[in-house]
């Protein structure tokens, strides 16, 4: 068993998820970019736990739980924070927000950690009475806007967050489980704590320090994400005795070609169907089908973690490079994709995949660096850099000898 102690597996999983969050601002963004926390949160208790042989099904659970919460709205909230009469009001939005975000997250990387003590069925039926309470949710109160943390007044957006938390209530209901409910409440209260706490040093730090050079929405993000993080962490170290699997072994490599059709699925239904439904919880739908498929494939589970994900942020760069053609731009993007896929496949390891995602997240950031230039890419890129090689350097350090009785 992994006998690192609590504070560890704290730090890890709050630089990772600090991390992942800041880079899902900078190169993500929605319901996508939030499948880059969700992977690297997944992939970083897969150590402490020692789940190499399901790390592929841990990771793409994680990533699509993660995801829900992206098609949450915040924008107009953030700007009722910053006016004194709507502050807390703003406030209590972001931590219902927040925790709807990290209950759900929480709840698929529970169920995937539970995997051996739940049935398919059970599984299949929970999904899709998230998929219902999802809807039921917002039909009753988001979109009438029953009670409502944006702008009613300019530009109304059409928020979620009741919604989440009706779907993610009726997926507990439905599994019955106790892994998946400690991983929910836990992520409730660290997602909701978080995102109130991060939202507040907007207006706190623009009346201190107005010229922060990170930026105090880029402080949110990064605080938010640690303070999730730290959450999930505490959880696993907690049912760390009933989740650890010693002696789990990597899974086989598998044929190029069934890693490319994988990434081919993966990809169509994350990236297409998550984005092209005609529904408000269009990513809902896309991500309980594929995370019913990732159930039944080891392959599709892992080119859902990191291709689909590394295609999620990626493929935006040809909207953002400017000096080159469009189709010189797809051709990279295409062949990168597939070499991507091809290496999932043939080097399916927990930390081999954990450092493939954060350094290729880490070298996209540095698309910030065209001119003309910004301040804020200038602190933000390198302390990427500072957290992206703490993390590979803590995760490659080998752990400490039991001590003995």
């Amino acid at each position: 068993m992994n006998t690192r102690p609590a504070w560890f597996w704290c730090l890890f999983c709050a630089v990772t998820m600090s991390l992942g969050w800041g880079l899902r601002g900078s190169i993500g963004g929605g319901s996508l970019g939030a499948m880059i926390p969700g992977a690297m949160i997944g992939l970083a208790l897969c150590f402490f736990l020692g789940r190499e042989s399901d790390a592929g099904l841990i990771a793409a659970l994680g990533a699509v739980g993660v995801g829900f919460g992206g098609q949450e709205t915040y924008g107009q909230t953030v700007g009722l924070s910053l006016h004194p009469e709507t502050f807390w009001w703003a406030i209590l939005g972001f931590g219902l927000k927040g925790a709807a975000w990290g209950l759900l997250g929480g709840a698929f990387l529970g169920m995937a950690l539970d995997r051996d003590k739940l049935p398919n069925r059970r599984i299949l039926l929970a999904l899709a009475a998230m998929v219902l309470g999802t809807w039921a949710g917002w039909a009753v109160i988001d979109h009438p806007k029953l009670m409502y943390f944006s702008n009613r007044l300019e530009k109304p957006r059409e928020e979620m967050w009741a919604g989440l938390w009706v779907g993610g209530l009726c997926l507990l209901a439905v599994l019955r489980a106790r892994v998946p409910a400690w991983f929910a409440l836990f992520g409730c209260i660290g997602g909701g704590l978080g995102f109130a706490f991060g939202a507040s040093l907007q207006p706190w730090g623009k009346g201190l320090w107005r010229e922060m050079p990170l930026g105090w929405w880029k402080a949110m993000e990064l605080s938010f994400g640690a303070i999730l993080g730290v959450s999930y962490a505490w959880c696993a170290w907690r049912l760390r005795k009933e989740l650890t699997r010693e002696g789990s072994q990597p899974e086989a490599a598998t044929p190029a070609w069934t890693a490319i059709l994988s990434a081919a699925i993966a990809i169509g239904l994350a990236i297409y169907a998550g984005e092209e439904l005609k529904v408000r919880f269009s990513y809902t739908v896309a991500g309980a089908v594929l995370a019913a498929l990732i159930l039944y494939s080891k392959t599709l589970a892992w080119q859902t973690a990191i291709t689909t994900t590394y295609a999620a942020f990626t493929w935006d760069l040809h909207d953002q490079l400017k000096w080159a053609s469009q189709e010189a731009i797809w051709t990279f993007l295409v062949i990168s994709t597939i070499v991507v896929s091809v290496l999932v496949a043939r080097y399916a390891r927990a930390r081999t995949m954990f450092l493939l995602l954060t350094w290729t997240a880490i070298a996209n950031s540095f698309r910030y660096l065209q001119p003309p230039l910004r301040p804020e890419p200038m602190t933000m890129i390198p302390l990427f850099v500072v957290f992206a090689i703490l993390i590979s350097w803590l995760g490659a350090k080998p752990q400490p000898e039991p001590r003995p009785v």
